[in-house]
């Protein structure tokens, strides 16, 4: 018998594609693979609007782990936004709440038919993300063996009755952060479930900061946003913000954009859209900037903001966000605004007083040596599926 347990992930996307949680789910793949035997399920999607069939169904290998990729029957729905009004509405019923769970997609009868025949060939099944269909109807049928990453966040979707088994029926939950934790808790009343923050390692690189200055003629200070640019991450709010203060103040500063645009930026001088950039580019990008701006209010955690202390630079996030806020507190790397004259109050702070950015990033960098490391959280995740063997034995 094998010293290394087997471990089936199932995630939504898996690969080549832009998201927290399926980056997060590959680079973990990537960590656990010396030490469990790990085969990944997955949809042929690489679009998470869409899920429109992207990749080739069956066996195919990525970073040398196997991954099955299976058809998505239907995507999201045209009518998504009026199931999911329905669903968030008062008074709505059951099967308002199944009709927006399959209106998001994607559903894919193979994936849930392949977990129902050779789930239980496997000692542990992790599923990433609550939220999506193939977690909804995967999970209850291997229950003794799922171990939930649910990435999840005080948003309408989590209120819906429908989801209340994805926190009750596995075997146990592994956590983003301490903020997560206690929001499931209070919204579930799951505590019987083996929980830990485990949360997701940091593979940093060097950055230089020249470099990358030079590459994209930048010069002055400069404010960095990693991550899709759409609405849900808060980034028309950091755009009227962005222009309120540069518009109204002699300090000037460069807001510089990094990822894929779902929505409208704003045509000035002083917002710089590269894209997507490769890794290197990005840490780069994380050296040379005054801070890293976070502005979305719904994360479980914000991947970007641990990279960002990790390169000792700080963030500067809103005031409402549980999480980055949260943490920012607790890290005592970041400062946190409510409001448009708070943002470009801090900005300033923070060109002007370079050494209250310093001390917020060095601060950030020894909060992720202490808890989010890949060591650590392998670590976490190997205690974890052994205590699930233990339960099931």
């Amino acid at each position: 018998m094998s010293d290394r347990p087997s471990l089936l992930v199932v995630v939504q996307r898996y690969g080549d594609v832009a998201g927290g949680a399926e980056a997060h789910a590959r680079a973990l793949v990537n960590h656990l693979a010396p030490h469990a035997a790990i085969e990944v399920a997955t949809t042929t999607a690489r679009d998470y609007w869409t899920w429109e069939n992207a990749y080739t169904a069956g066996l195919t290998w990525v970073d040398g782990v196997p991954v099955r990729r299976f058809p998505v029957d239907r995507g999201r729905a045209r009518d998504f936004r009026f199931r999911e009004h329905r669903a968030f509405a008062a008074g709505h019923s059951l099967a308002d709440e199944l009709a927006f769970v399959d209106a998001q997609g994607p559903v894919a009868p193979d994936l849930r038919d392949h977990l129902l025949a050779h789930g239980r060939d496997f000692d542990h099944v992790l599923f990433f993300t609550y939220i999506y269909w193939p977690t909804l109807t995967g999970l209850p049928l291997v229950p003794e063996r799922a171990v939930l990453v649910p990435t999840a966040h005080d948003e309408p979707a989590i209120g819906l009755g429908v989801y209340r088994p994805v926190f009750h029926a596995p075997r146990a939950i592994a956590y983003n952060t301490e903020e997560e934790r206690r929001m499931v808790h209070r919204r579930f009343n799951n505590e019987r479930v083996p929980g830990e923050i485990v949360g997701v390692g940091v593979d940093a690189l060097a950055g230089e900061a020249m470099r990358f200055r030079q590459r994209h003629a930048l010069a002055g200070p400069l404010f960095l946003y990693v991550g899709r640019i759409v609405e849900s991450k808060g980034c028309r709010e950091l755009f009227e913000r962005w222009a309120r203060w540069q518009d109204g103040s002699p300090q000037k500063a460069t807001l510089v954009l990094i990822g894929h645009r779902e929505m409208t930026i704003p045509e000035r001088p002083d917002i710089v859209h590269l894209g997507t950039v490769a890794e290197q580019e990005k840490w780069d990008a994380l050296a040379a900037c005054t801070a890293l701006l976070v502005p979305s209010v719904l994360e479980s955690l914000s991947l970007v903001t641990l990279e960002a202390w990790a390169a000792s630079r700080p963030i500067v996030c809103d005031a409402s966000s549980p999480v980055v806020a949260s943490m920012a507190r607790r890290a005592g790397a970041g400062l946190a605004h409510r409001d448009a004259a708070e943002f470009a109050a801090i900005c300033e702070l923070l060109m002007e007083r370079r050494e209250i950015g310093e001390g917020l990033g060095r601060a950030g960098a020894a909060f992720v040596a202490r808890t989010y490391t890949w060591p650590s959280v392998v670590e976490k995740y190997l205690d974890l599926f052994a205590e699930v063997r233990a339960r099931n034995a």
